[in-house]
């Protein structure tokens, strides 16, 4: 727009806003030291652009929050003053670091004439004039009562302002390609009206758009910019004459329930910081109890835990994840697009548990029989007795994760207490280890004879009962007898000879 009392006659306009442009660097960063309400200082939500050379009045979308706790995209749209002054390697910067490839040019075909920007590498530009071929203004209140709704009649006749609003809030909304770069002649007015818009549309509160439209004074160094003119002349007569923004935007400027859509999913980033799903080892992850200050807990048959046993799905796919662990327990923290958002997820992981049907007081070599659950399904395990690790038996886990089998503890396992336990193939344990005492195995009794004790009934391990062999005697007197009748048949035969030989 053109000069008026309250901002200098035109060539001395230009003249600050070049001056401007020179130390547009220096002014975005003292900007916070000489803050005021009508120079708000520039904040880290704000964005504003530096390194550009020759652009004045830059920034991005300032990164605040908006719809149903959303974050503005800040890099997807950019707005300034023309770019007459940028510089080629200006030029060159937005196109390359900032992505621009659609430039919005909101200036009379007048002003555009005497000051053309200069084009950015791969870039399509399009001038939309909000005035139509007439923006000179004397009186600031006078051009804000006009950029509601000049030239409208009707929806038939709705006059140039509101058919530029509807082609550029229908240009953001299908663009969908790089960043937006969009301006008048100073970034101030009709930038400042477009992006109220969309700020509502965004759900952005007033104070957060009022502190954005101020900033072109902040980065300018004027104070051109009032709330009595965005709120108190724009916001007001909108709400005056059209029943408020959303009707002002639906029913006149025509913006579909399409086009808000597509303007809300181009410039919110989302703040959804949950996790779909969460496993561990193949173990799903109760997600309401692990989001809660104790955790969840859940049993899972491995020896150790490494970050990549974790598998985390985001509830949006643009979400990143990151897991820690620490022996036993696993954190899992979900950041939202937005990069500020962030969720938190605890998980203790327990080895299973197991048993011995027999109790926990054994005789060494007895057959026990283990039980256990949490197991992997179809797995196969040793089943371990230590101090001295020695494989007792094996079990395979049921479809439902339990086991049950048969072990035999080794005849000469010495008395005392011992552990019992789950390993995989490769000797680490995957379950809780068991304490068992163990009785040694009754021994061998001497009877004085060199006769052997002997086992009458079920075995000693099982609970039979030692018995001792029966006397020896009766083998010993047969033995005897037999022996005095050999000596008596001699006698006789001794006898009977000497009297023949007589």
């Amino acid at each position: 727009m053109n000069t008026h009392a309250q901002r200098l006659s035109l060539p001395l306009r230009l003249t600050a806003v070049a001056l401007c442009a020179t130390a547009a660097v220096g002014l975005s960063a003292t900007s916070a030291s000489a803050a005021t309400p009508a120079q708000p200082a520039l904040t880290a939500q704000d964005h504003a652009i530096t390194d550009v050379p020759g652009l004045v009045n830059g920034r991005e979308l300032n990164a605040v929050t908006g719809l149903n706790g959303q974050t503005l995209n800040a890099p997807r749209l950019i707005r300034s003053e023309s770019l007459d002054k940028i510089t080629t390697a200006g030029a060159q910067t937005l196109a390359d670091t900032y992505h621009v490839d659609l430039v919005i040019d909101l200036r009379t075909p007048g002003q555009v004439a005497t000051k053309p920007d200069v084009p950015i590498p791969g870039a399509q530009s399009v001038n939309i004039s909000m005035f139509g071929a007439d923006g000179d203004y004397s009186d600031d209140t006078a051009m804000y009562h006009d950029l509601v709704d000049k030239g409208y009649v009707d929806a038939a006749t709705p006059g140039p302002m509101i058919s530029a609003y509807s082609q550029i809030l229908h240009l953001l909304a299908t663009h969908t390609g790089g960043t937006v770069l969009i301006h008048c002649s100073h970034g101030m007015d009709r930038t400042g009206t477009v992006v109220d818009m969309l700020d509502h549309i965004l759900g952005v509160s007033e104070s957060d758009i009022l502190h954005d439209y101020l900033l072109s004074n902040t980065q300018l160094g004027v104070t051109w910019a009032t709330a009595d003119l965005l709120q108190g002349t724009f916001e007001s007569d909108v709400a005056t004459k059209y029943s408020g923004m959303d009707s002002y935007l639906s029913k006149t400027i025509g913006v579909t329930s399409q086009d808000i859509a597509a303007l809300r999913n181009r410039f919110l980033v989302s703040n959804d910081a949950s996790a779909s799903a969460i496993t561990i080892g193949g173990v799903s992850v109760p997600l309401d109890s692990a989001a809660t200050d104790a955790g969840a807990s859940i049993t899972l048959a491995s020896p150790s835990l490494a970050p990549t046993d974790v598998q985390v799905v985001t509830g949006n796919a643009d979400a990143t994840s990151t897991v820690t662990v620490s022996g036993q327990k696993v954190d899992v923290t979900v950041t939202a697009p937005d990069g500020v958002t962030t969720k938190h997820y605890g998980i203790t992981v327990a080895k299973p548990v197991i048993a011995i049907a027999q109790g926990d007081s054994l005789t060494a070599g007895a057959t026990v029989t283990v039980t256990g659950s949490g197991f992997t399904p179809g797995a196969v395990y040793q089943i371990v007795v230590h101090s001295t690790p020695t494989v007792i038996g094996q079990a395979t886990a049921g479809s439902d994760g339990t086991i049950t089998a048969s072990a035999v503890l080794p005849a000469d396992l010495e008395a005392g207490s011992h552990t019992v336990f789950l390993a995989d193939s490769t000797g680490n344990a995957v379950s809780d280890p068991l304490t068992v005492t163990v009785v040694a195995a009754a021994s061998t009794t001497d009877t004085g004879t060199g006769a052997a004790a002997s086992l009458a009934g079920p075995s000693v391990a099982t609970g039979g009962t030692l018995v001792e062999p029966p006397s020896a005697w009766p083998a010993v007197s047969l033995g005897a007898l037999g022996l005095a009748l050999l000596a008596a048949v001699a006698l006789v035969y001794r006898r009977t000879r000497s009297k023949l030989e007589r």
